[in-house]
């Protein structure tokens, strides 16, 4: 029954954290890419795809949060309003406000678990394709008059001066492409989008205009004129992202970036349980101090604890620090100062 009890007070707080993080970072998410969308040539429809793939992406991070949060400011409003101390007086050890964490945050573990090692990878691998499509082609009906469109690597920019939506035209057109050692430039009257019956894309086609190539010198080498032609995207290459890579590709690789992503990846169940633990006797206040008494703490004890991970992460790929044991170095020496903290000198002792 009091185990039931504390586990709804944990999740209310947990839920609602949650569901705030997923907001604010799919609204962080959109502005990214609206961004890029503009400057990268993506086209707008892929923009809530990908949304979708970033916040899939995040939840390995959300979801222990959320329950950090949630177990912060949980068990701070039964402290605040004595709550505990009348479980205590009835009988309820401290210690045991650890079972309904410890069983929570490990379902949650199992969840994040299953997100870091497997789903996690697909979303990057999803996201990653289709932002190369997108830069691979463009739609000239996504496109706004009067602004410079270029990709990220910057083989192609594209301008227009005005834009006829009902024609679905765009007029005085400006594009330049760069090709190894080759710059292209083109100006066109006119450009309108047809569909390539072989691939079922849609292409740019530039009508009645001049192209001109140079060398990176300077050099003319081609002038043409044209009434019709069309800029077929770029063939998408395959670029090994470890990220998007299967655990068990990684599980069989020697290199030193696929061992600290796969140390990530297998860390992240146990950091979840262990910041649990660790919210227990970090919302411990007294009466007067309110639930919202050690949320400066909690994020500082987060903070430094994903921080580290990451910089460790770093100092691996870099070999600055031996492989092992890496990241796992954290989870030991956060590991030690839950034990220090859950010491019966200073936990069981209650808040008087």
């Amino acid at each position: 029954m009091v185990n039931r009890y504390l586990v709804r007070e944990i999740l209310k707080p947990s839920v609602v954290v949650f569901g705030l993080l997923v907001l604010l970072f799919a609204g962080f998410s959109w502005v990214a890419f609206l961004g890029e969308a503009v400057n990268s040539l993506l086209p707008v429809s892929m923009i809530f795809t990908l949304i979708a793939l970033k916040v899939g992406i995040a939840l390995e991070l959300l979801m222990p949060i959320s329950l950090y949060f949630g177990i912060i400011l949980g068990l701070g409003r039964l402290y605040a309003d004595s709550e505990m101390k009348v479980l205590m007086a009835c009988g309820i050890s401290p210690y045991q406000v650890l079972i309904p964490v410890f069983a929570l945050s490990c379902f949650v573990a199992v969840i994040v678990g299953i997100f870091s090692l497997y789903l996690r990878p697909l979303a990057y691998e999803r996201s990653y394709q289709l932002k190369a499509e997108g830069e691979a082609g463009f739609r000239i009906s996504n496109l706004d008059a009067g602004h410079f469109y270029e990709r990220d690597d910057g083989s192609l920019v594209f301008f227009a001066e005005e834009i006829d939506r009902k024609r679905n035209r765009l007029s005085r057109v400006f594009v330049q492409s760069e090709h190894e050692n080759h710059l292209r430039i083109i100006s066109a009257k006119e450009a309108e989008e047809v569909v390539d019956p072989q691939s079922g894309t849609s292409i740019p086609v530039l009508l009645d205009g001049v192209e001109y190539q140079f060398t990176k010198d300077g050099d003319i080498t081609h002038i043409s004129s044209f009434s019709r032609l069309a800029i077929y995207p770029r063939p998408i290459q395959a670029e090994y992202k470890r990220k998007a890579s299967s655990t068990q590709n990684l599980m069989h690789s020697d290199a030193r970036k696929d061992i600290a992503e796969l140390q990530w990846r297998f860390s992240t169940p146990f950091s979840t349980i262990l910041l649990a633990l660790l919210g227990v006797p970090l919302s411990r206040a007294a009466p007067r101090q309110g639930k919202y008494a050690k949320i400066f703490t909690a994020t500082v004890v987060f903070a430094t604890y994903y921080f580290l991970g990451l910089m460790i992460k770093a100092l691996i790929d870099e070999a600055t620090i031996p492989v092992f044991p890496g990241i796992w170095s954290i989870v030991i020496g956060f590991g030690g100062l839950l034990v220090f903290l859950l010491a019966p000198s200073k936990f069981a002792k209650g808040i008087s």
